[in-house]
């Protein structure tokens, strides 16, 4: 769609300037600045066509400026949102990291939990067993 709108806008300057170079009879006095009452005005005697050309000129670069001016602003917001979504990377790779190491300590309480559970159990086992032999001794 770019290519056609670039396409069109070429096809159309070079018929403007195809028709201003055809007729090129006239011309026409332009005044460059007022002049005072103590002054005189300074006027330029031009053709149409060359003042046609240099009007679509100053059109074309105007154009082309505000276009670069707000093409610039989009792109520096374009980089701002770069960094933003890096930062956002970042910490959430910090983030999954910090996880895999509270997955890990966490791995690692659940051992620690089950081997005292384990030592807990046998330790119960123990007693019953000492609690049960003083009986023994006790009835006899």
């Amino acid at each position: 769609m770019k290519k056609l709108f670039f396409f069109l806008s070429i096809v159309i300057i070079c018929a403007v300037i195809y028709i201003v170079l055809i007729n090129t009879t006239g011309t026409l006095n332009v005044n460059l600045l007022k002049g005072s009452s103590y002054t005189s005005d300074i006027t330029k005697e031009l053709s149409i066509p060359i003042y046609t050309i240099i009007v679509l000129c100053a059109g074309l670069f105007s154009g082309a400026g505000v276009i670069s001016l707000f093409l610039g602003i989009q792109q520096d917001k374009v980089k701002a949102y770069k960094r933003e979504l890096e930062k956002t990377n970042v910490s959430s790779d910090a983030n999954a990291s910090k996880v895999d190491v509270l997955e890990a300590k966490i791995k690692t309480l659940e051992k620690a939990f089950t081997s005292v559970v384990d030592e807990r159990t046998k330790l119960e086992v123990q007693i019953k067993e000492l609690n049960a032999e003083i009986d023994n001794l006790n009835k006899k």
